[in-house]
């Protein structure tokens, strides 16, 4: 409710339901709030209030002239939360008018234009009439009021610096009807506005002879400013716009670094801010110069704080590398060194000149792909300073790499390859990994296999990532090994090969069935055989490898089991008496490591004990045959006897089912009328490298009306002639040396196969004479094939050597027409000579003449001059 207190004047004569105060209320945070309003006590019935609006109105009764009537009244929230009650003092007649304050407090800046509004005092007419303001007291007459609105204003200009700044009015509001009157007290306080420039009290301050070694925040001289302003507007600050200076709160200059003699007149020249705290704030300034004495206190600067140049890998001595250079700002002279970066010592520094050269002995070795060498610049301190000072900067030798590195199989020896038969193409070997010591592409290698034209190795690798895959499935029985040459190659122009040889075993795979050595087996013993007597072996061959070819041998079930045989070796005996039978047929079964097994039939036929089969001779037969033995060559007779009454007998060779038991037929059997015997003859060429041992079962039967058989064994042996050639991989090769390359540099490394064995298969590798004479500028190992260079070569002169190469392998041939020969093959090898930048440009002439007019414009061709590289590529730009 408003204002205070609250009063309130009603006619006496009002009639009912007349409004005489309203009522308000608001939150504690000073919004209106929604609240309804309650009546205490007070009023003796004269008067209402309602609930909703908190208009006060007057019930009707009658009002008694002049009496005060006093209300207590309270808000209360939606919430129910009552408010403090309040009284409301209502007069029965008529009231004065009241102002809003009893008191007013004003704030006038100083300086506020005359005429303008600086506050208003507004008062309320009970009687709703209009009212008019007066001052009744104004000393000075510094003020006046609006009659109409009670505005106040100043009559002139007001300095707070005068000093009389606190004054106090009375002012008095009057209705011109009726003549009542209130009155109210403004008091008036002029306050200090930001006019006055901070003033320095001398406008240049100076400093002379401060050492320009001076350390800092040493205090060199103290400003001093003034503000007339009062309060925050007189409060000082100082700074100082330069970054060389501070300045403290109370005006004291000191160095924020160290000083610089060398600057223009070896003074520093700066201004001095001072700057109220008034709003706006106001700055005065001054100026402030500090003179400096010289010390030798600057190290040498650089002409560059880094210096760049690039050099060729294979620049020779006394190659100018860089020129750097210091200048001491004190004047003094500088010398130069090389701190750091010169390990090799391959650079050499003029300590006076600044000037870097490659050493001129031994000859420089450079590596990529860069140097960084520390120069220190140290002056000789004539200028006089505690010590000689220095300063460092960098060069940087950027190294152009040249290719005369080639790419190297770091693990070549330990390389272990192997795969596992049947599997499908592209199943992965092996990665392989070559490093080139050059940079750049010179450094970048691409794989590859070599293999002979037309001839697929078996095998892909991926250029890029060296990893080696199957291109085909492989039959380890077939082949059990291969030998790969894979080869590195870099991407220079000219590019340089690295070679490996690998050898990659293929593993066995449990993908054959035992063998037996015959398609069945037959014997004959006699009724009264003992048991425990073994009488037959039975073989079985498996091609596979380890525990996928170890057999195991058992029999089909029988009873009573008159045969055992032993699993490990195949041996079969009697255990069982056999006089009470007269055939025994079962089956022999074979099983690998892998459960694959195979059989065979068994047939034993009981004999009466005055029957007896042929005897043989010998109970076994051993022979030894070249592998080069022609066909129907006798290579064993054998014989066995009837002891019968007809001693004629039948021979025949059992059937084999693996080629160490004549599958397919390599031998056949001529029985021999004459005497009785057979001769054993070779059918088909024989290889040892194929199959080098054979055991044939000969059967001889005789004619009786039951005949009888019996067996015995053959063994041959067939021992290795020379008959292949030793193949080199590839028909080609190419391979490249840099000029210049010492002697005993390798070059590549060859390779052939020979599948003899022994001395038959040993290799040996010689270069072949050549009409060009290319060969007598190189040597071969002659057990691995390693080519190195027997001369130091340059390109400018010859740029690629094209030499022949042979493999020999160590005895006499045994191929038709090379009697009294080895064995042999050749390859071609081209080796291109890489260049290096060995050349320096020369010009066409030694010295050039020209002349020019003297009118001739700025730009002018005076003459072009040319000069001719004998390098290439690179090198020669």
């Amino acid at each position: 409710m408003f204002p205070s207190p609250y009063l309130g004047a009603v006619g006496p004569d009002a009639t009912p339901g007349s409004v005489v105060y309203r009522l308000s209320a608001r939150q504690r945070d000073g919004a209106l709030g929604q609240a309804h309003f309650l009546l205490l006590d007070g009023g003796e019935g004269c008067f209402e209030v309602d609930r909703r609006s908190g208009l006060i109105r007057t019930t009707g009764r009658p009002l008694t002239l002049s009496k005060e009537y006093h209300l207590r009244v309270q808000a209360v929230n939606g919430g129910g939360r009552k408010g403090p009650p309040a009284t409301v003092i209502i007069l029965a007649g008529y009231r004065p008018p009241q102002f809003t304050n009893s008191t007013y407090s004003l704030n006038v800046l100083e300086n506020t234009p005359v005429g303008q509004p600086v506050d208003v005092v507004q008062a309320i007419s009970f009687q709703k009439k209009s009212l008019s303001y007066m001052l009744l007291i104004n000393p000075g007459n510094l003020f006046s009021i609006n009659q109409e609105s009670g505005a106040l204003s100043l009559t002139r200009l007001v300095d707070y610096e005068s000093g009389h700044n606190l004054h106090t009015l009375q002012v008095r509001a009057s209705e011109t009807d009726t003549g009542l009157s209130g009155v109210a007290e403004v008091v008036v306080h002029i306050m200090d506005e930001n006019d006055c420039t901070p003033e320095f009290l001398h406008s240049i301050y100076t400093r002379d002879n401060i050492p320009e070694s001076v350390a800092p925040g040493t205090s060199l001289l103290q400003v001093l400013a003034r503000d007339c302003d009062s309060g925050l507007n007189s409060e000082l600050s100082y700074f100082i716009p330069s970054g060389d200076f501070d300045i403290t709160s109370g005006g004291v200059v000191s160095p924020s670094r160290r000083l610089d003699y060398e600057r223009p007149n070896h003074i520093y020249e700066f201004v001095v801010v001072a700057v109220d705290t008034g709003t706006p704030p106001r700055t005065g300034t001054a100026s402030v110069r500090v003179r400096v004495s010289n010390t030798n206190d600057e190290v040498p600067v650089f002409s560059q704080s880094v210096y760049k140049t690039f050099l060729s890998e294979d620049a020779g001595p006394d190659t100018l590398v860089a020129i750097v250079h210091a200048n001491d700002p004190d004047g003094d002279a500088v010398s130069y060194a090389i701190t750091g970066g010169n390990e090799d010592s391959n650079f050499q520094l003029d300590n006076q000149k600044g000037i870097i050269k490659l050493r001129r002995s031994p000859p420089p070795r450079l590596r990529g792909p860069q140097y960084i060498l520390n120069i220190t610049a140290t002056d000789d301190n004539a200028s006089g300073g505690p010590y000689p000072l220095s300063s460092a900067t960098q060069v940087i030798v950027g190294i152009n790499d040249i290719n005369n590195n080639k790419p190297v199989f770091d693990e070549c020896q330990n390389y272990n390859a192997e795969v596992l038969e049947n599997q499908a193409p592209g199943t992965f070997v092996l990665r392989v990994e070559a490093h080139d010591a050059d940079m750049g592409v010179n450094g970048e290698v691409k794989y590859g296999i070599m293999h002979r034209d037309g001839v697929s190795s078996g095998f892909d690798i991926d250029s890029d990532t060296g990893v080696i895959t199957t291109a085909v499935s492989f039959d380890r029985e077939r082949q059990r090994e291969f030998t790969l040459s894979v080869t590195a190659t870099d991407l220079a122009e000219e590019p340089l090969i690295g070679i490996c040889q690998i050898t990659v075993l293929i593993l066995d795979q449990n993908d054959n069935d035992p063998k037996f050595e015959n398609s069945r087996y037959q014997y004959f013993l006699r009724e009264d055989t003992p048991v425990g007597t073994s009488f037959l072996r039975a073989a079985a061959h498996d091609d596979d490898q380890g525990s996928n070819a170890a057999i195991t041998y058992s029999l089909s079930n029988q009873k009573p089991a008159y045969l055992h045989i032993n699993p490990n070796t195949g041996w079969i005996y009697v255990n069982h008496p056999i006089s009470q039978t007269s055939r025994i047929n079962q089956q022999i079964l074979a099983s690998d490591g892998g459960n694959r097994c195979s059989s065979v039939e068994l047939t034993v036929i009981i004999t009466n004990v005055h029957n007896q089969p042929p005897h043989w001779e010998k109970p076994e037969y051993w022979v030894t045959v070249p592998e080069n033995t022609v066909r129907d060559a006798k290579i064993v007779t054998v014989k066995a006897t009837s002891p019968l009454g007809d001693p004629r007998v039948t021979y025949n060779l059992e059937e084999g089912l693996v080629p160490e038991t004549n599958m397919p037929v390599r031998f056949y059997i001529k029985p021999n009328r004459a005497d009785g015997s057979a001769s054993i003859l070779v059918a088909e060429n024989l290889d040892y490298e194929t199959t080098h041992f054979f055991t044939l079962r000969v059967r001889v039967q005789n004619v009786a009306a039951v005949p009888l058989a019996s067996f015995t064994t053959v063994y041959v042996n067939v021992t290795d002639v020379n008959d292949n050639v030793p193949f080199f991989l590839s028909s080609t090769y190419e391979a490249t040396v840099p000029e210049g390359a010492q002697i005993g540099t390798s070059v590549a490394q060859v390779s052939a196969t020979d599948l003899d064995s022994g001395l038959h298969g040993m290799i040996h590798y010689t270069i072949l004479k050549d009409e060009s004479g290319d060969s007598q500028y190189f040597n071969i190992d002659s057990r691995s094939g390693t080519i190195v260079t027997r001369a130091s070569f340059d390109r400018e002169q010859k740029a690629s050597y094209l030499i022949e190469v042979q493999s020999q392998d160590g005895s006499e041939s045994s191929r038709p027409g090379q009697q009294g020969q080895t064995n042999t093959d050749t390859a071609y090898v081209r080796i291109f000579v890489t260049d290096v930048n060995d050349n320096a440009p020369a010009f066409a002439q030694p010295v050039y003449e020209v002349s020019v007019e003297e009118d001739k414009e700025v730009g002018f061709v005076l003459i072009t001059v040319t000069a001719n590289d004998e390098d290439e590529a690179v090198a020669a730009r």
